[in-house]
């Protein structure tokens, strides 16, 4: 059977490349621009999954950095628009209603959606992902240039709304990290290799409002810096990508022993009993529990914590992006949702997160030594005075694509 599931496919890859050679003798080959010669307006469309919109950055960033004047726009859902709202790279935001609209109300936001985006003149539509909804966008904003993804092994024919394609590589044979999988397409630009680390930070009022609060925790003065503490959010929405409970657990109680530094326990939406239950282990005194913390909260922690410790989730990319050392759980490759940037700490591998021992992530706290933590916590400061966005939410990266 898999044999002939992958005979289809082939003839199907056939099919479309043969349609695709068709459209462009026919229509002629749309001419592409040059990294230093962008249009002077984008259109981005990633409208779902937190963690994969917090790592399409990069792109918007290269765009930005060789083009100040190139205006990006970028399409999502709305309930993540705030993730991109702000960005110093993004200058307008269009998001639209999700799957919990029903009736004549589904059409009257398709219709407004539309209108808005053929109001923008798109110059180039950059489409990063391969869901079809995402393409029927990406016709309907009329962009005379228009780069997308082909699903590796499911071509389809509405990929033909792209007038330049990047093909997936396959799962199994596939060691690029996802940052530069959703880079991909700006390299049909002439773009060089990735050299952008996704940037997020909150707003000088959510910073200044978490000092303040975390001030009264932990016994500081708002003003100084904050005493070191660990950041552990033992969340996901990927069952599958979360390390044991009782782990967690055992994690805390090692940590509360073994010195004074305090600790913060977050979790997300939806989260929130059995964290409660987890959050019993904090050490007295020394430990709170921030349940479901706003986007603005989490992001604030994030560039003052000293430590993050949690799973391959959103969370992990966000406090890397904030600047934060991050020690991530992985029970499988990491190659390609590892946490961007220098100085974090794998624990795990392809033998599984049952594998991952207390011990193996105590270890990985200690190799951050109090030198390298103290210069994360400089370069916090450096990322949330150069960027001074708002950003991604404390929900998990999605592993559906790529």
């Amino acid at each position: 059977m898999a044999f002939l599931r992958e005979q289809r496919r082939a003839m199907g890859r056939g099919v479309v490349r043969a349609a695709r050679a068709v459209r462009d003798v026919l229509l002629g080959m749309t001419p592409l621009p040059t990294p230093t010669a962008m249009p002077e307006h984008v259109l981005i469309i990633r409208p779902f999954f937190l963690g994969d919109i917090l790592l399409c950055l990069p792109a918007a960033q290269a765009i930005k950095r060789l083009n100040p004047r190139t205006r990006i726009t970028w399409l999502l859902h709305e309930e993540y628009a705030d993730l991109i709202r702000g960005h110093s790279v993004v200058d307008e935001v269009i998001p639209f209603s999700g799957s919990k609209m029903h009736g004549a109300a589904v059409f009257r936001e398709f219709w407004r959606v539309a209108r808005e985006l053929r109001a923008r003149a798109f110059d180039l539509a950059l489409n990063l992902t391969w869901d079809r909804s995402s393409m029927m966008w990406t016709w309907i904003s009329e962009a005379p240039v228009r780069l997308g993804i082909e699903e590796y092994g499911r071509p389809r024919l509405v990929s033909l709304v792209h007038t330049a394609t990047v093909v997936a590589p396959e799962r199994s044979g596939d060691r690029q990290h996802m940052a530069d999988f959703y880079y991909a397409p700006l390299r049909l630009l002439g773009f060089e290799e990735r050299k952008e680390l996704p940037q997020v930070s909150p707003t000088a009022e959510e910073r200044e409002d978490i000092a303040l609060r975390l001030a009264t925790a932990l016994g500081s003065d708002a003003s100084n810096e904050t005493p070191p503490f660990f950041l552990i959010h033992p969340g996901g929405r990927l069952s599958h990508k979360r390390w044991p409970l009782e782990r967690f657990a055992e994690l805390i109680c090692a940590l509360g022993r073994q010195g004074p530094q305090p600790i913060i326990l977050t979790c997300g939406p939806g989260e929130e009993s059995w964290a409660a239950s987890l959050a019993e282990s904090l050490p007295p005194g020394r430990g709170w529990f921030w349940p479901s913390p706003s986007l603005g909260e989490f992001m604030a922690l994030a560039t003052r914590a000293d430590c993050f410790i949690g799973n391959d989730s959103a969370p992990m990319h966000m406090a890397a992006a904030c600047g934060c050392r991050v020690i991530a759980i992985f029970g499988n490759d990491p190659v390609r949702w590892a946490p961007l940037g220098n100085g974090h700490r794998i624990v795990g591998g392809i033998a599984g997160l049952e594998s991952v021992t207390v011990r193996n992530v105590l270890d990985a706290v200690s190799s951050l030594s109090a030198k390298s933590r103290g210069e994360s916590r400089n370069t916090q400061r450096g990322v949330a005075a150069t960027n001074g966005t708002k950003s991604l939410t404390t929900e998990d990266t999605e592993d559906t694509e790529g």
